[in-house]
């Protein structure tokens, strides 16, 4: 006879069953992921596809302690800022999320959302809101990670973007948001990909836009076939594509037509990149960023700067024209040698660059002693906290761009308890359609005196 396991503690709850039911429901705002909040018998719930001040029926999906989530069934008063998704693939694709917004509405929701973070998480206020940094809406992304893979049945290939909440992929006959030089790369690609007897070795491809160049990375699991280049190699010669394959050993360039770069014209700089190379995506954007940047921190040819997460050198080497001497940190060997190289080729001495692992302890590093006065920190998605509390306090400003709100406010929190206060402050338009947001915050050294419940007082006011 089968004995029962002995079951300790209180025996687990049962979750209460789903109505079938869809509840009337009036949304009051839009959450940080794009979803319409509302509320129902005390309860939030999370509606998909649904916006700010809409009424709706919505069904119940998923119970939580504290909230719901619920799918959209019907809109019952649509929001005036609700508009027609330009994509065909749109509700299918999770690659955006905010196409049925109006653009600028966007935008407005976003900073509300980031500011809102920073007031309750990181007890700032900015004293100063900035107006956004707008972009183009459509064909503005110069980069992009493309899936790969083939049908079980058919062995056909398909190229494209995860589904909606869902590993599988789905294939992709354009993306209005992509560069347009890739308008045709998804049926393309899988045009060549037919061609290849053992297509499945390939897992996905990354896509890059430099000024005059169009590049194809294809990660290839295994050792290619010699034909499998060949006929590669035809297909990027037939689009004018660049391109490479990046192997378990190593990464081969099959075809290089023109050199992977970039330029920032008001500070006549240029840099160049290599395949896999991280790339702010929208390029308008980013230019329009890096003018703000050294806008803000009021340069001067006095100043020795100290650039954290600094990457390829997109915010070091134009602010190396406006001062003494600045000092670039990345993770990464390759990506430190590029930076050099970029700073050879645009002849600015004043620069160096050093990698480091910024999660990890490095006080006793000579960089973080060169007594910077103004710091600019670009960090990925974590945020910078654990480098933050190794700065020292001696600089008067702090820069921080930031892809996270929810990392921005715990990190402004920690920059506010090492006396620095948050003055000025706005979002900035690098993902049209997407709940992603980039915002850009500048930190102040305060007077001595300066009390965190003076700083909390202030509302922040508009800049126009």
């Amino acid at each position: 006879m089968k004995r029962q396991s002995i079951r300790f503690g209180r025996p687990s709850a049962k979750s209460k069953p789903l109505s079938g039911e869809a509840l009337l429901l009036h949304t009051e705002s839009l959450s940080q992921d794009g979803r319409g909040v509302a509320r129902h018998q005390g309860k939030t719930i999370f509606v998909d596809d649904a916006l700010s001040n809409e009424d709706v029926e919505a069904l119940i999906t998923t119970q939580h302690k504290r909230y719901d989530e619920a799918k959209l069934v019907k809109i019952v008063k649509p929001s005036t800022e609700r508009t027609e998704p330009l994509c065909t693939h749109y509700g299918e694709c999770g690659g955006c999320q905010l196409q049925h917004l109006a653009h600028d509405a966007q935008i407005i929701s976003k900073q509300a959302n980031v500011l809102n973070q920073l007031t309750r998480f990181g007890e700032q206020t900015p004293l100063i809101i900035e107006e956004p940094i707008r972009s183009a809406p459509w064909n503005y992304r110069r980069s992009a990670r493309l899936g790969l893979n083939v049908r079980y049945k058919s062995d056909e290939a398909i190229v494209g973007f995860r589904r909606k909440q869902s590993n599988k992929l789905l294939q992709i006959s354009s993306c209005p948001v992509l560069d347009q030089r890739g308008e045709s790369i998804f049926i393309d690609l899988k045009t060549a990909l037919d061609q290849i007897p053992n297509s499945k070795s390939y897992t996905h491809a990354e896509l890059f836009f430099g000024d005059s160049s169009q590049s194809l990375l294809l990660r290839c699991k295994g050792t290619p076939k010699h034909t499998d280049k060949e006929s590669l190699i035809d297909f990027a010669k037939s689009k004018q594509f660049n391109l490479y394959l990046k192997t378990d050993a190593e990464t081969l360039t099959l075809l290089e037509l023109a050199p992977n770069s970039y330029s920032l014209p008001d500070e006549n700089i240029q840099l160049e990149f290599n395949p896999g190379d991280f790339l702010q995506v929208n390029a308008g954007v980013n230019r329009q960023m890096i003018r703000q940047a050294i806008n803000w921190l009021e340069l001067t040819k006095d100043d020795v700067v100290l650039d954290l997460f600094c990457g390829l050198g997109n915010f070091t080497l134009p602010i190396a024209h406006h001062v003494k001497a600045i000092i670039g940190i990345e993770g990464s060997n390759e990506m430190v040698m590029r930076a050099t190289d970029n700073a050879t080729l645009n002849n600015i001495d004043n620069a160096q660059f050093f990698r480091a692992d910024l999660s990890t302890d490095n006080k006793h590093q000579q960089w973080l002693k060169s007594s910077p006065n103004k710091i600019v920190l670009d960090p990925p998605r974590t945020g910078a906290y654990d480098v933050i509390k190794q700065l020292p306090t001696q600089a008067t400003e702090i820069l921080y761009i930031s892809c996270d709100p929810s990392a921005l406010a715990r990190d402004s929190k920690l920059l506010l308890e090492k006396g620095y206060q948050l003055t000025r402050f706005n979002v900035m338009d690098m993902f049209p359609h997407t709940n992603h947001v980039e915002s850009m915050a500048l930190f102040k050294k305060m007077a001595l005196g300066k009390t965190k419940a003076k700083t909390k007082k202030n509302k922040g006011t508009f800049k126009r």
